[in-house]
């Protein structure tokens, strides 16, 4: 069961199988509070195990999608003698480090909306998406060294996976601002569109999906994740593998028959 937030640092909403996650701190940059990650966590697996979810989307109040870690946090974290702080931040990289694998590991295909800026832990959430919108105002940022401190959140991890070593490295070290048509050319935007139209974009693209084979979109997505640190020969076995079982299902039925029949399908699974 996912439970909606109406109210507090992020809302959740869950409707004909899209569950919208919306940032609700736009005077912050919708930087993310700590009280909020294990509860986005724990929603994250919600999330997961939840059949009646098949597509999840995200965006965010205000003109920036997200800030990052909350700046504001970590100075009164000041007052703390430096061995107690170093010691408080490691429970809060624990905390953060079960949010982001809880993301990381949702199998339902996932969109995001994200207009200004895209800031160190945000990151994640379109690194993690499988379709990120953006618009022209949209850039992406790493200011971690800028107040000195190293990556975290599994932005080393995730961003040289995005876009390479030596890309990662210079976003890393510079602390530069990258825009949205060269976050395109890099691969850390799926598609750029009119202001005016992200969200609208992303939410139709959503919908769109939670009205798809739902077995088959999940599959898809992990074949897809997997693919780089496969060989042909054990992914071509996959494919093999995943076309067998999905040819006895119902969706493969549906798909086939409203496709002859020039129609849109209406799939078993989408509900």
């Amino acid at each position: 069961m996912i439970p909606a937030v109406v109210d507090g640092p992020y809302l959740v909403e869950h409707a004909d199988g899209v569950v919208t996650i919306t940032f609700n701190r736009p005077e912050a940059r919708n930087a993310i509070p700590t009280l909020a990650v294990l509860p986005l966590a724990d929603l994250f697996a919600r999330i997961a195990a939840d059949p009646d979810a098949r597509v999840v989307l995200v965006k965010a109040m205000g003109d920036h999608f997200g800030g990052g870690g909350d700046v504001a946090g970590m100075k009164a974290s000041l007052e703390l003698d430096r061995d107690a702080r170093s010691k408080s931040y490691v429970q809060r990289l624990d905390n953060a480090s079960a949010m982001v694998r809880n993301w990381c590991a949702i199998p339902q295909p996932i969109v995001t909306a994200a207009r200004g800026s895209v800031a160190g832990a945000a990151m994640m959430y379109t690194l993690g998406a499988d379709v990120a919108f953006g618009d022209a105002s949209t850039y992406f940022l790493c200011a971690h060294t800028l107040i000195g401190l190293t990556p975290d959140s599994g932005l080393s991890w995730m961003l040289v996976r995005a876009i390479g070593v030596k890309r990662a490295t210079d976003m890393f070290l510079s602390g530069r601002k990258v825009g949205a048509e060269e976050a395109m050319a890099m691969g850390l935007l799926s598609r750029i569109v009119a202001p005016e139209a992200v969200e609208a974009q992303a939410e139709k693209l959503a919908r769109a999906l939670a009205r798809g084979p739902a077995q088959v979109l999940r599959d898809a997505k992990r074949m897809i994740a997997a693919a780089p640190a496969a060989t042909l020969a054990g992914q071509l076995d996959l494919e093999r593998d995943k076309v067998a079982e999905h040819v006895a299902a119902p969706d493969f039925e549906e798909g086939v028959t409203a496709f002859m029949e020039k129609r849109r399908a209406r799939f078993p699974s989408a509900g």
